[in-house]
């Protein structure tokens, strides 16, 4: 049995789909379904007994009354009142919790009753809670809210941040230590230090505060279970990213899309993975070197995303990072504003968070500074490649950065390519001939053929054949059909 129990009032009709609504929410929310049951009078069966003796004797058992009051006031009895006001009537005499949710509506449409019901609710003296409604969403969200801080007051629940917050219905168990082992690798090449040698349960508790006890047992935090469990999802289900390549500049038509799943540094190679597969690379010869030539810096959107992935607001649970791929841009939108106190106008060299474990865990692993330099360095990786400063911009309730990508002038970024990028055709082992058909088939667009070599160069056909194996077998370009017809394209 649950430790508290919940009572509707509300009148039936009127709030017919909020009711029902509600205890769907409240019975199924991972948090709340562990505490609360909720009660409405739909869920009895057909009864002689008269309804008043049922509800009154309801809201007796009750430790929450919550009163939903919008237009109606309902049925009068024979003493006068409604069954909404007899039941908060009753409430206040059982010195119950009670939550009052008032819904938008035109107050010339409200019944008098119900609008005299209101004011003696809004009456400081009273000492209600009351909170006001439009939608379906706005009645969750308030609901949640106040339940929340129903279970905080009983010392339930710890008012602590998210990131630092026991992940509910997690165990030890659901940690990965596989994934700490990696972790603790990476960590130790970043840093430049030894693995150290305690066990993976220590280091979760002892050097990066984890882990916490709860009766007698170990239970991880939520930052554990972003970092570290194999599907953070199934308890962080917000945790997601979403990401879109579009065709063209609107979001009319997808190209490619998918939600990833998993721990955080996962998630970040798959959306490598998709960004490189959905952006261009074009090549370009430059004396006797290729270069590649990618349209984006990734090392500026790969920031971004850690930035959003670290600061975004979790209690958003129904928003996720999104990231969105167009022909001249790439937007990187994460959920909630900016903190009180930031301004969007001078973030730069300001550090300020709702999630500063998560962004301990990233500083780990030097994929996140501690002094906010991450503005800074999507700036700096931009304007040395070549391309404009990204704009951010608050949207809403949430938080964008866009990148403009060259468009058509991609081949002019060859300048800020770096040497790595670069490949120097003379130490492949390639002659003049090989880069000079490499030159005309990347920087001209030809198409080349073995009898086509030949005339160029003025060359038999087996020595075109010898080159142009050469230059396959180095990974330039690609054989396409067979025997006479084979025809030689670009890699």
């Amino acid at each position: 049995m649950k430790q508290f129990k919940i009572f509707v009032s509300s009148v039936i009709k009127e709030f017919e789909e909020e009711r029902i609504n509600l205890k769907t929410f409240i019975e199924s929310e991972k948090l709340l379904k562990r505490y609360f049951d909720v009660f409405i009078f739909e869920d009895l069966p057909a009864k002689s007994e008269a309804a008043e003796k049922i509800y009154i004797r309801e809201v007796s058992k009750s430790n929450i009354l919550i009163l939903l009051l919008g237009k109606d006031y309902g049925d009068v009895g024979t003493d006068g009142l409604s069954p909404i006001e007899r039941e908060f009537s009753h409430a206040v005499e059982k010195k119950l919790n009670i939550l009052v949710y008032i819904k938008n509506v035109n107050i010339k449409q409200r019944n008098n009753r119900v609008v005299a019901l209101i004011n003696r609710i809004k009456d400081p003296k009273n000492g209600f809670i009351y909170k006001s409604f439009a939608n379906k969403n706005d009645l969750e969200d308030a609901v949640y809210s106040s339940l929340l801080e129903f279970l905080i007051k009983k010392g339930i629940v710890k008012n602590a941040p998210f990131d630092l917050s026991i992940c509910i219905e997690a165990t030890y168990d659901n940690i990965d230590e596989g994934l700490v082992k990696e972790f603790l690798k990476n960590r130790a090449l970043k840093q430049k230090v030894g693995i150290p040698k305690i066990s993976v349960k220590d280091f979760l508790i002892r050097t990066i505060s984890v882990l916490q006890e709860e009766d007698s047992f170990l239970k991880p935090t939520c930052t554990a279970i972003l970092f570290f469990c194999d599907n953070p999802q199934k308890f962080i289900p917000q945790s997601s990213i979403k990401i879109a390549r579009y065709r063209g500049n609107t979001r009319i038509e997808f190209i490619d899309s998918r939600e990833i799943f998993g721990p955080f540094y996962k998630m970040l190679d798959e959306v490598e993975i998709f960004f490189r597969r959905n952006t261009r690379l074009a090549s370009k010869i430059v004396e006797f070197k290729r270069v590649d030539i990618p349209e984006y810096p990734f090392e500026a959107i790969r920031e971004a995303i850690i930035n959003a992935m670290a600061h975004r607001d979790y209690s958003r649970e129904g928003a996720n990072v999104q990231i969105d791929i167009f022909d001249d841009r790439i937007e990187v939108t994460s959920p909630g504003r900016l903190l009180p106190g930031l301004d969007i106008k001078n973030l730069e060299g300001i550090h300020e968070t709702r999630n500063k474990k998560i962004c301990e865990i990233f500083h780990e692993t030097k994929d996140m500074e501690r002094f906010g330099t991450g503005i800074g360095k999507m700036k700096t990786y931009m304007v040395n490649y070549g391309l404009k400063h990204p704009e951010f911009r608050e949207q809403g309730d949430f938080f964008k950065v866009t990148f403009y990508g060259p468009g058509d002038k991609i081949l002019d970024l060859v300048p800020s390519i770096p040497e790595e990028r670069q490949t120097d055709l003379k130490k492949l082992g390639l002659n003049e001939r090989q880069i000079e058909a490499l030159r005309m088939m990347l920087n001209e667009g030809k198409m080349m053929t073995n009898s086509l070599y030949q005339q160029m160069f003025s060359v038999s056909r087996r020595t075109a054949l010898r080159d142009l194996a050469g230059l396959v077998e180095n990974g330039q370009i690609r054989a396409v059909g067979v025997g006479k017809g084979v025809k030689y394209e670009v890699l």
